[in-house]
């Protein structure tokens, strides 16, 4: 199933490359905010961070095509309910902070408003690579699911060669691993800069 997904995308991506005006490559870093909303868990945001490389290629004078690579740290909390929901696996002395790393491929189209601003919007993939939590009583179990599918919105200011972002991620796809009965779903603010390489 990801072999016939990947290989659309990749020439898709090629296609797009190869009808560019120009290509650049540089570095993203930024801060997040992170909520997971279900039950069990805070629906507070809580700080982290991100930081990658994108490559920007220049379609036409109004539209660009923005993929990006992103180390995603994010952070989230156990709800004082907890056990309420998951009273079968949940394990009653799991620590409250729940730490999630994640590579993010987020894939915008932007259209330049003016000569400043540029409106972002496309889909973001997530891949699970870490996490520090125990919220479920069997050994080395995870209670988050490795694959994660959002869309992403937002304003980007260019000032010079730096672009000032802040985008909104919203997550499609259930990341909770521990039953079926709840749903878990990611929402993330972002913002930062990204600039130039080359």
């Amino acid at each position: 199933m990801k072999q016939r997904i990947f290989l659309p995308v990749l020439i898709f991506l090629f296609a797009l490359s190869a009808n560019a005006q120009s290509i650049n490559y540089g570095l993203s870093l930024g801060a997040n905010l992170t909520s997971i909303k279900g039950n069990g868990l805070s629906d507070s945001y809580y700080a982290g961070f991100i930081a990658g490389g994108f490559a920007r290629m220049e379609l036409n004078e109004k539209w660009n095509f923005q993929p990006e690579i992103l180390f995603n740290y994010a952070n989230s909390k156990k709800a004082a309910d907890f056990l309420n929901f998951y009273n079968y696996r949940g394990y009653a002395n799991a620590n409250t902070e729940i730490r999630l790393n994640y590579i993010s491929v987020p894939l915008l189209f932007g259209y330049k408003l003016n000569k400043r601003f540029t409106i972002n919007a496309g889909p973001q993939y997530s891949f699970l690579v870490y996490d520090d939590e125990n919220l479920v009583i069997a050994d080395k179990a995870v209670a988050f699911k490795r694959n994660d599918f959002g869309a992403v919105a937002g304003l980007q200011l260019k000032i010079e060669n730096i672009r000032f972002f802040a985008n909104y991620v919203f997550g499609f796809a259930n990341v909770n691993n521990i039953d079926n009965r709840y749903k878990w779903y990611n929402r993330q603010v972002t913002a930062g800069m990204n600039f130039n390489i080359f």
